[in-house]
């Protein structure tokens, strides 16, 4: 079962949502954008996030960051529940997972939530790698390369980690799409060439080559990993 940290500033409109969650035997803890945003917030343990969009009184983008800074949340899926009108000013390289549209189902939240859980376990390795120059700690979500520290967004890490954990494997920009970004994603291949050239630029130094591109196929993490 699952903790879920649902951040919603409509909680009696959602009263029958997180019933349903109970339900199903998942713990929840229901939290205001206000009190995510309050210096003595403290972080519940959790195991997914939902946040309610719809009427929330702070920029939704702001939010995200916010939780992507978090020590303790950063590392989790962030599912983001929006209005068909919200969809388009989402932008997955803040650390969106996936997302649902609004009114919701209770079916449709347990089979999202049950489906994304699966695909995050089921794309963990080892707690991380050391492959050349490269080292790459998947709990702590640190990467250093040469033996310093490189930054990376949430998305840049969650590609690098999948790819890292199926070295050898050709992957297409749809399937990355797919599993990175989740299979609904409104975001185009296009977005996979970007974060790949940014990923490259940030670990790839001196000559050293970790992802390669298969011409008009994909690209494949380098299998000695």
């Amino acid at each position: 079962m699952y903790r879920v940290l649902f951040i919603t500033d409509q909680a009696e409109e959602r009263k029958l949502l997180k019933s349903c969650l109970l339900e199903q035997g998942h713990t929840v803890a229901m939290v205001p954008s206000r009190q995510l945003l309050s210096a003595d917030f403290a972080s519940p343990k959790a195991d997914v996030i939902l946040m309610d969009l719809e009427d929330v009184q702070t920029e939704f983008q702001h939010l995200f960051r916010v939780v992507r800074k978090d020590r303790v949340l950063k590392t989790l899926p962030l599912v983001a529940l929006v209005t068909e009108e919200q969809l388009g000013h989402l932008n997955y390289s803040d650390g969106v997972d996936d997302y649902l549209t609004l009114p919701l189902t209770d079916k449709r939240l347990l089979e999202r939530l049950r489906f994304l859980m699966w695909k995050n376990s089921r794309v963990e390795g080892t707690n991380g790698l050391k492959i050349g120059a490269l080292t790459v700690n998947f709990d702590s979500y640190d990467v250093h390369v040469h033996g310093q520290r490189v930054v990376l967004t949430h998305k840049e890490f969650e590609l690098l980690k999948f790819l890292a954990t199926h070295p050898g494997r050709v992957f297409t920009r749809e399937a990355l799409l797919d599993q990175v970004w989740g299979y609904e994603s409104y975001a185009g291949t296009r977005t996979v060439d970007v974060h790949i050239r940014r990923l490259r630029a940030k670990i790839e130094r001196r000559g050293e080559r970790y992802i390669e591109t298969l011409r008009h196929v994909g690209y494949k993490f380098a299998a000695q990993a």
